[in-house]
């Protein structure tokens, strides 16, 4: 497999071979070599760039050329402004499913949970949250892909791209929860198992450095989701490429991803916080063993309406930061923005090269 695949526009069939080193046939030549015009109805105008960057053509929600942070936070919400109706349609169901397991979760703990647990009731669905955090991130890349190339995606539109690779995100989703699940017990386990589940002060020491291996390698996999669907890869190519296009930027993209969901933390508190407070005050602490069995379907209810809305909202928000980040990983290290600038046949700017490119090559022979 190439170190850099070509570029798959989403929904289109998979190009037949060519002589590049990319597995594809290079683009026809652009015929115009004027100026391109400016954007209309079909070419948004993308974030404001930073004081420094180039401008960069904007055929689509932002423009074709590496992106600051506040940048990858603009477009990740513009991206939801523009396709709510899509983004909202394909997080609802997932939220839906999420917060039924949940509500199941705590009655069980209600009928026959202990006070220990009932303190991690809202970590027993971790698992599936990584599931299907993965599985939301492909549905929508296939939106940030038309995006880019100032294409609008219908919600029926947006499913049917996204159902052919729905076996492999599903597959992908296994392998990726199970990673995170094994990369947290291996170092987790030991330290419960020697301070007894009770030292507390040693539980304070020991167990933050254990979760560490499994963050570094969380962040190494941030990629696999738009690397399946963008590239057409398999389960086990789109985990290795993930791990390879974060190959020395592990900092940048854990310090985009940090701040972006200490944002969406705090937009999904707003959502939660209020239904808390009623849930206490009509039917008591969310949770509770001890609580009767009208208040804990009262409280359990009104929680998980406040869990729908706000996994509803913050889950393509976080699939658009990690497609965007992909994208702007791939323009940096791949010169991505040029391949993107042919497909959408802006003229003037990037020439089709007379050669077969060289992977890694910028500008390409002949630009």
């Amino acid at each position: 497999m190439s170190e850099t695949p070509g570029w798959t526009s989403p929904g289109s069939p998979e190009p037949a071979p060519g002589p590049s080193e990319t597995g594809h046939s290079a683009p026809p030549a652009p015929q115009a070599t004027t100026a391109p015009p400016p954007p209309g109805p079909g070419m948004p105008l993308g974030p404001t760039p930073q004081p420094g960057m180039p401008l960069g053509p904007t055929p689509g929600i932002i423009p074709l050329r590496p992106l600051g942070l506040g940048e990858l936070l603009d477009g990740s919400f513009a991206l939801v402004r523009r396709y709510w109706k899509t983004a909202f349609g394909l997080s609802l169901v997932l939220a839906c499913v999420l917060e039924l397991v949940q509500a199941g979760v705590s009655w069980w703990i209600h009928v026959s949970g202990t006070d220990l647990e009932a303190a991690f009731s809202t970590y027993y669905t971790l698992p599936l949250e990584m599931l299907a955090g993965v599985i939301a991130t492909g549905l929508f890349t296939p939106v940030i892909g038309n995006s880019l190339l100032g294409r609008d995606t219908a919600l029926k539109d947006a499913w049917a791209q996204a159902r052919p690779n729905l076996g492999r995100l599903t597959g992908l989703a296994l392998v990726h929860t199970l990673i995170m699940i094994g990369a947290v017990a291996v170092p987790l386990v030991p330290v419960l198992l020697l301070t007894g589940f009770t030292d507390q002060p040693a539980l304070l020491v020991l167990v933050p450095p254990a979760v560490v291996p499994a963050l570094w390698i969380g962040v190494k996999l941030t990629f696999a989701a738009p690397a399946l669907v963008l590239e057409k890869q398999g389960v086990i190519g789109a985990l290795k490429r993930s791990w390879r296009l974060v190959r020395g930027s592990w900092w940048r993209v854990f310090g985009a991803m940090l701040v972006f969901e200490i944002v969406v933390g705090l937009l999904a508190a707003v959502l939660t916080v209020p239904g808390q407070l009623i849930a206490m005050i009509v039917g008591g602490v969310p949770g509770d063993p001890y609580a009767t069995d009208g208040e804990a379907a009262i409280s359990i209810g009104v929680m998980a309406i406040c869990g729908v809305l706000a996994k509803t909202l913050t889950v393509p928000l976080t699939g658009s930061l990690l497609g965007l980040l992909y994208i702007d990983q791939r323009i940096r290290r791949e010169a991505l923005d040029i391949e993107l600038a042919r497909a959408v046949g802006l003229p003037g700017h990037y020439p089709t090269p007379t050669t077969a490119p060289v992977p890694g090559q910028y500008p390409p022979p002949g630009a």
